[in-house]
């Protein structure tokens, strides 16, 4: 993606219930493990249908690897 929009994120500080905010570029992963998407991507139906194709991919790929005995890549 070419994104260049950012969405911020509340991250806890340790176990002290404090958070502080964190800001991820559209695209990258979030502080959860899961893939950015600002809002204005989100709301694109031919991004969002892109994104939904390249993580097909991902998954396609990792599945042949784990049944030729190889690990993710």
């Amino acid at each position: 993606m070419s994104c260049k929009n950012t969405v911020t994120y509340m991250t806890e500080i340790g176990e002290s219930m404090r958070y502080r905010p964190t800001e991820v570029r559209c695209g990258t992963t979030d502080p959860n493990g899961d893939r950015c998407i600002c809002p204005q991507c989100e709301s694109d139906p031919v991004i969002m249908e892109s994104i939904r194709n390249h993580q097909a991919n991902v998954d396609a790929d990792n599945q042949w690897l784990r049944s030729a005995g190889y690990g993710e890549m």
